[in-house]
C-alpha cells in the first residue's frame, strides 16, 4: 500500500504522520478527530466546527483562495 507523509501542525506541537495515498478526506478527518495532543493543537479536525463561524479558506479541485482578505495566511500562486 502506497502512503503519503504530511504534518499535523498545531500552535505548540506537530506530528509527522502518514496515511494511505488513496484515503478520502472524510476518512482522514474521522481518524484525526481521534487524536488528542498533550497541549495546544490546531491541525486538521472537524471537531467543534460549528463554533468557529464563517468559512475563511475555500478549497476546490484545482484552486484555493481566501474568502476574506483579513485571514492570517498567504496562498501561493498555482504552479502551472
Amino acid at each position: 500500500m502506497e502512503k503519503i507523509k504530511f504534518l499535523l501542525n498545531g500552535c505548540d506541537i506537530c506530528f509527522v504522520a502518514q496515511a494511505p495515498k488513496d484515503i478520502t478526506l472524510e476518512q482522514l478527518l474521522e481518524q484525526c478527530n481521534r487524536i488528542e495532543p498533550d497541549w495546544c493543537a490546531c491541525g486538521i479536525t472537524d471537531n467543534r466546527i460549528d463554533e468557529y463561524g464563517e468559512v475563511e479558506i475555500d478549497i476546490d479541485y484545482d484552486d484555493v483562495h481566501k474568502t476574506d482578505e483579513d485571514v492570517s495566511c498567504k496562498i501561493k500562486e498555482k504552479i502551472i
